[in-house]
């Protein structure tokens, strides 16, 4: 007996054999059906997928043999690997690389033999499809020719499978790494608060002590020292605003929101109307179109999301006109749109979605570059959607797209938990 010697890439073979994670595994029909098919076509009783790793030839599928594995060093299949083309034993008897192999003087009693090799894409031999019989046979080329082509068969199911887990393992990372991002946002939004919350009472007592201390010492200063507790002030009311706008941010993003059915009209009068106080020496043309759809919306969230983009309509309105404001609704079949337009500085194309990150200013301004952030938080809650539609000193159109009710009654309240 002659046992095989080894392929030249052998530890590259055994590794990508073992990628396929085909070892050890339990019977499948796809691969029973096709060693029924060989014994069938090729007229013997035993056909054979086996894979050869470092020390044993196991048998995935074993038509008409009842032996799961035997070892290397006797194995035919060891033998058939090491060839390109079928590996055809006509008589075992009179092979002298066989011919005492107990495997052919023993109860199996291999005669005959044809394998043909399993090549992976990258041209590895991992085993063979083999048929075997008890007396001495031949196969035709057609038969060697239906051989190689299931023997393609066999392949294709090992590439599938492998698909089919690396998919399932790159799902599994999706889903884990998803479940820790969300952990992380969840932690960075309770810290966001925790800090937020914790730094307005200091920042509200350095305001008190430095207005407090630049009046008292009002005729005390020079001008330069003047202009300094100024830029002290103006830094601290950055910071509050910064603070206040992280704590709203921080409020948008946690917990559940309760959607209703909501007339906007009024919700959109109060926000204007407040910000009107704030800006009493502001001229400007407000429009709002009548009627307005109504909107499936959390109130609150919904005004403070209409809020910062007024906000930001005030703070980059153009110095060489009035402000026009223009508020209107569209309805499609799944959603209402709620634009505000205004004829402000305008925002070039290419900044029209980084605006929308915390803290990007794409002007220089008084606003901390949080407030549109708020806005997509909100769209977001209410699994909406924010464009925006704006040219160099033209002005700019935001777009608040709200999906429609998904149930029958539109009147439900929906429940949104993030």
């Amino acid at each position: 007996m002659i046992s095989a010697s080894l392929p030249n890439n052998e530890l590259a073979r055994l590794d990508a054999l073992n990628k396929y994670n085909i070892l050890d595994t339990p019977a499948e029909p796809a691969y029973d059906q096709l060693t029924e098919l060989v014994s069938s076509i090729c007229g013997t009783p035993i056909a054979l997928i086996s894979f050869i790793d470092e020390s044993r030839q196991w048998f995935k599928s074993h038509y008409g043999l009842e032996v799961q594995e035997t070892p290397r060093d006797i194995a035919f299949c060891a033998h058939a690997i090491l060839q390109d083309q079928v590996f055809e034993v006509r008589d075992s008897r009179t092979d002298k690389r066989f011919y005492d192999n107990p495997l052919v003087t023993g109860a199996t009693q291999v005669i005959f033999y044809a394998g043909a090799p399993l090549v992976t894409t990258d041209g590895f031999r991992l085993g063979t499809l083999c048929a075997i019989d008890n007396k001495p046979s031949q196969l035709t080329d057609i038969q060697k020719r239906q051989l190689e082509i299931i023997a393609q068969q066999v392949v294709a199911q090992l590439e599938l499978k492998k698909a089919e887990q690396i998919q399932h393992d790159l799902l599994a990372q999706a889903s884990a790494l998803t479940t820790t991002l969300t952990a992380k946002n969840k932690e960075l939004e309770q810290f966001i608060f925790a800090v937020s919350h914790d730094l307005k009472s200091p920042l509200v007592t350095i305001t008190g002590f430095a207005t407090t201390l630049a009046k008292e010492l009002l005729d005390n200063t020079t001008e330069k020292q003047q202009h300094r507790f100024n830029r002290i002030l103006e830094n601290v009311k950055h910071m509050g605003d910064l603070l206040t706008n992280l704590l709203d941010l921080s409020r948008v993003m946690k917990g559940d929101i309760i959607k209703t059915p909501n007339d906007i009209t009024p919700l959109l009068k109060k926000s204007w109307d407040r910000l009107l106080t704030q800006n009493r020496e502001l001229t400007v043309e407000f429009t709002i179109a009548s009627p307005l759809h109504s909107i499936l919306i959390a109130p609150s969230l919904f005004c403070q999301c209409v809020n910062s983009l007024l906000i930001n309509a005030i703070e980059y309105r153009s110095s060489e006109r009035d402000l026009q404001l223009k508020i209107y609704t569209e309805e499609s079949e799944t959603s209402v749109s709620l634009f505000i337009s205004d004829n402000g500085i305008g925002i070039q194309e290419s900044d029209h979605q980084r605006i929308f990150d915390v803290f990007e200013q794409i002007v220089k301004g008084e606003g901390t570059g949080i407030g549109l952030s708020i806005v997509k938080a909100v769209m977001d809650k209410h699994n909406g959607l924010v464009t925006l539609v704006s040219e160099i000193g033209q002005g700019s159109r935001f777009e608040l797209r709200f999906p429609k009710a998904c149930t029958n009654n539109g009147n439900n309240p929906q429940i949104n938990s993030y």
